[in-house]
């Protein structure tokens, strides 16, 4: 064990003090001191220094007892910042967070399908430059980006494998944003993140063990077990895009036998093969498109074999993982009454024991949420080290 000193008590306790502020605000030093268990000369120390150092606020005062008025404290939540940005179908959504992970601003870019990675990084650099710009803030108050990919990542080379709307090549998506940001960056899988998101923000919250199903372009799913998130040796974990569901054998490398029949790009082919006339006058999405065109037997045949098939995976995962809960995103949340009650009813069929069924609220606002969780986790927050260590 290393030697305790004077400096790493002195950041120990600043951790407590900032700790306690973020998660219950608007304090006075004689609350922190009670809270902390630390004397009241150290609080008014620590706290003093925080206060010269922007970490902590004066937010107004309370109401005396008998003393000197109490003035309250909070953490600064603005003090530093994070960047979420989520690549999703045919869209890279960016956010910037604050240092409680909420979301300041946030908005989506559209771009080319099958467009080249290094066009991709150069969207983004772009776009994050502009975001800080309009924001006023510089990249010495940026804590670190964390960047949400469809996909398998990632091999010990940070090169993403089997990404369905992107050519990633021999890219490596860490290494050239960090480059160009010079700052810390995480890359990790879309679906991964939406999940998190979900555990901390949305349908997974006081649910220990639950699944995420996702279907756009691709298909994914991320898995929260015993109030864990689980990734897998591989990080693959949930790679359900690549279960041997449907009957005809991905013809791309990138995409898995069952994304490339029933992802959205597979079922708009044999919607395209139909040679029928579909009525689409209100920028619908896939699955709406099918459920308003049912009237051609065609369409509903392949709207019903979709939702069919898409059940078959959420009965698969029933079997095997014994989840509280399935959690359902992307497409999935466009099923009508009638969809909804067929898919609910193709799986009660035959699970051993049929799970809640959620919808996802939180939308592609889960993969933020989780990114900004992943970041406030992983990088470094400004304040917990001692200024003069």
């Amino acid at each position: 064990m290393k030697k305790t000193t004077p400096q790493t008590v002195k950041v120990m306790n600043r951790e407590l003090i900032i700790n306690e502020l973020r998660k219950h605000p608007k304090q006075s030093r004689a609350d922190l001191a009670k809270k902390t268990k630390l004397s009241k000369p150290t609080v008014s120390e620590i706290v003093r220094e925080l206060i010269d150092e922007g970490l902590i606020l004066e937010v107004g005062v309370g109401e005396s007892s008998g003393g000197k008025k109490p003035i309250y404290l909070t953490y600064n939540s603005r003090f530093q910042f994070v960047i979420g940005i989520l690549i999703e179908n045919d869209t890279i959504h960016y956010a910037l967070g604050d240092m409680n992970g909420e979301i300041i601003t946030s908005y989506g870019q559209k771009f080319p399908r099958y467009s080249e990675g290094s066009a991709i990084i150069d969207t983004i650099e772009k776009q994050v430059r502009k975001l800080l710009e309009a924001e006023r803030i510089t990249f010495e108050k940026i804590l670190g980006m964390v960047v949400g990919v469809s996909g398998i990542k990632m091999d010990t080379e940070e090169i993403i494998r089997s990404s369905p709307t992107i050519k990633w090549g021999n890219i490596n998506l860490k290494k050239e944003l960090s480059s160009r940001f010079n700052i810390d960056v995480i890359i990790e899988n879309d679906v991964n993140l939406m999940t998190i998101g979900e555990y901390y923000k949305g349908q997974g919250q006081n649910t220990d063990n639950f699944v995420y199903l996702f279907i756009g372009n691709g298909i994914g799913s991320g898995l929260f077990l015993n109030k864990k998130f689980y990734k897998g040796a591989n990080n693959a974990s949930g790679e359900i895009g690549f279960m041997m569901i449907g009957d005809r054998e991905s013809e791309k490398k990138e995409l898995g036998v069952f994304e490339n029949n029933y992802g959205l790009i597979g079922v708009a082919q044999r919607l395209k093969e139909l040679n029928v006339r579909i009525e689409n006058d209100k920028g619908d999405s896939l699955l709406e498109i099918l459920q308003n065109n049912q009237h051609h037997p065609k369409v509903k045949e392949i709207l019903d074999d979709t939702i069919k098939h898409w059940a078959k995976a959420v009965i698969n995962l029933i079997s095997i993982i014994d989840p509280e809960a399935v959690i359902l995103s992307g497409e999935l949340v466009n099923m009508n009454e009638q969809s909804m009650n067929y898919f609910k009813e193709t799986i009660e069929r035959y699970v051993p024991q049929m799970p809640e069924i959620k919808v996802t609220t939180l939308g592609i606002k889960a993969g933020i949420y989780g990114a900004f969780h992943l970041a406030l986790t992983d990088f470094h927050v400004a304040g917990f080290k001692y200024k003069n260590s």
